[in-house]
């Protein structure tokens, strides 16, 4: 299990705190209105969040008065996982570079921490930043899934890949 103290360690970015996720957090970010439109199609989506949460599989880094990021691993089955991200559109404008720099950090870190070969994550085709961002996080674009979203837009599939298992 990965623990928020392992995340801290891993993103190393000064003055945030790393806890637990939980939907209530969302009342201190401003999210892309994409991310906002889709989590209100998905009417159990606050209690998937707090469940994540309580089971060590979502964190929320909080610095300036703001949750910055929500984010978390879900293990599929042994060795393949998909991470999940929501950033606050103020505090990824603050903290561009720091909170990139963690993403990176952390990882470079969970894949080999959850013995990982293979995690993937979704991006919606219409966020340019969001494509941009998974390939500097070193994911490699893998597919296009067509109207995958919740608003029925297109999603593109990024996965990274783990060295100790090829």
């Amino acid at each position: 299990m990965v623990t928020c103290e392992d995340v801290h360690r891993w993103i190393n970015i000064p003055n945030v705190r790393v806890v637990p996720c939980n939907a209530s957090q969302f009342q201190l970010m401003k999210l892309y209105p994409d991310a906002e439109r889709n989590k209100s199609l998905l009417p159990t989506y606050n209690d998937q969040i707090d469940a994540l949460g309580k089971m060590g599989h979502g964190w929320t880094v909080i610095g300036d008065g703001r949750c910055l990021a929500m984010f978390g691993v879900i293990q599929l089955y042994p060795g393949v996982a998909e991470s999940w991200l929501m950033v606050d559109t103020i505090g990824i404008r603050m903290r561009k570079m720091q909170l990139t720099k963690g993403a990176k950090r952390f990882f470079n870190h969970v894949g080999p921490s959850l013995d990982l070969r293979r995690l993937h994550i979704m991006v919606s085709v219409a966020h340019k930043e969001a494509v941009a961002w998974a390939r500097l996080l070193d994911f490699e674009l893998e597919a296009t899934l067509k109207q995958y979203a919740p608003d029925g837009s297109d999603s593109l599939v990024y996965a990274r890949f783990y060295d100790q298992h090829v």
